[in-house]
């Protein structure tokens, strides 16, 4: 295991504000037992890494330092709107993507051009995103 799983859990404790006492006794442990994980003494097993993930909403990958992505809790929900959730964020991250390409193109255009063409770009994804929306309540009044 990472060396680095005591201090990936301090900080996503820290990040949610709560004590090792809270932590502890929402996975049912001791608090001297995170503590023991955070400054490196211990590591935990799969099940409690497992437990850790779950309360902080982040993947065993997260705690164990292979990746930064976020995790979203979509239980409860039906495959329809987990598709719809997921069309939003494709469409987000392609608007993050073309804010940093446009960054590039500000420096060649007029800025009152340049304005019109960061609303523009914004209707359209606001256009998007109320697309999905109507899809997915469509979709949810034929069951």
């Amino acid at each position: 295991m990472n060396i680095n799983v005591g201090k990936k859990i301090k900080e996503l404790r820290a990040a949610k504000n709560i004590t090792q006492a809270e932590m502890a006794q929402r996975i049912g442990m001791t608090s001297s037992t995170i503590s023991s994980y955070e400054v490196g003494e211990r590591q935990p097993s799969y099940d409690v890494l497992i437990k850790i993930a779950r309360l902080f909403n982040v993947t065993t990958d997260t705690l164990l330092g292979h990746t930064n992505k976020d995790m979203m809790n979509m239980s409860g929900l039906l495959p329809q709107q987990r598709q719809s959730i997921q069309k939003m964020v494709e469409t987000y991250q392609k608007f993050n993507e073309l804010c940093i390409a446009m960054f590039d193109m500000k420096k060649s255009m007029d800025e009152d051009d340049y304005n019109t063409f960061l609303e523009h770009l914004d209707a359209a994804l606001v256009d998007d995103i109320k697309m999905e929306i109507s899809r997915a309540k469509a979709k949810k009044n034929n069951f």
